[in-house]
């Protein structure tokens, strides 16, 4: 199974490098560069769901809000018209860290809940979210939406809507990150610690697992990838849209 695996990785990488020079023979209009952006955003998005539902068990219905919460907190960060302007990196940081602490905030009164009961509260959460963002006009612009926002800049390229491969370049390579960072946590003794929790939470307590900690960083973890994941959508359009 692991050989199967890992064959099965590497031409996925090798797929994935190669994408782009598919291109150059293709007519203009099929930027497969510019396709594949909603998937690595999914998939950085499937990473931090995994953590919460996937490794602990948890049913969080709400990770659309925290992208929401994420791309909002990496508009108002990083755009001129407020005063922070951090640039790219420091935004899409600061977007990660958000997101995660509202995550922190929503499980603090919910992991009490179990099952249907807090899925029907996260998704709550999400409608809640929506509403405040867009008519929240004073920090969000309401139905205007955020702009401009600044293109990020790596050893002196600067990445533009009009140039997709950098783009396409630099979400292949932090989604590798991060799919490398879920697989070493997943087999870390906090990953085992989630495994034991989705298992028996009782037996994990009983076992010595702090289960309210553990569920706590899940479903912070999560939320932080979350609001990364948020990051990717808007720079491209350089411009963050309501809702």
């Amino acid at each position: 199974m692991k050989g199967l695996f890992r064959s099965t990785l590497f031409w996925m990488v090798i797929v994935a490098l190669l994408l782009p020079f598919v291109e150059m023979v293709l007519p203009r209009e099929w930027r497969l560069a510019n396709l594949m952006r909603p998937v690595f955003i999914l998939a950085v998005l499937g990473l931090g769901l995994n953590i919460v539902t996937g490794f602990t068990g948890l049913l969080n219905l709400g990770i659309a809000a925290f992208m929401a919460i994420g791309a909002y907190s990496y508009a108002i960060l990083s755009c001129e018209i407020f005063p922070f302007q951090l640039g790219f990196w420091l935004s899409a940081l600061g977007a990660a860290v958000i997101g995660g602490v509202f995550g922190l905030l929503l499980g603090l009164p919910t992991l009490r809940l179990r099952g249907d009961y807090l899925a029907i509260v996260t998704l709550g959460f999400g409608e809640i979210v929506q509403d405040v963002l867009r008519n929240l006009d004073v920090i969000t612009r309401g139905t205007q939406g955020i702009n401009p926002l600044p293109p990020p800049a790596l050893f002196g390229i600067v990445f533009t809507a009009d140039s997709p491969l950098p783009w396409y370049y630099l979400f292949l390579a932090l989604l590798s990150l991060l799919v490398i960072l879920s697989l070493n946590l997943e087999h870390s003794r906090i990953g085992r610690n989630w495994t034991a929790i989705r298992e028996d939470e009782l037996a994990a307590s009983c076992m010595g697992v702090n289960t309210t900690l553990s569920k706590l960083l899940a479903f912070s973890l999560g939320a932080a990838l979350a609001g990364f994941a948020a990051v990717a959508e808007y720079p491209p359009t350089e411009s963050s849209p309501p809702g």
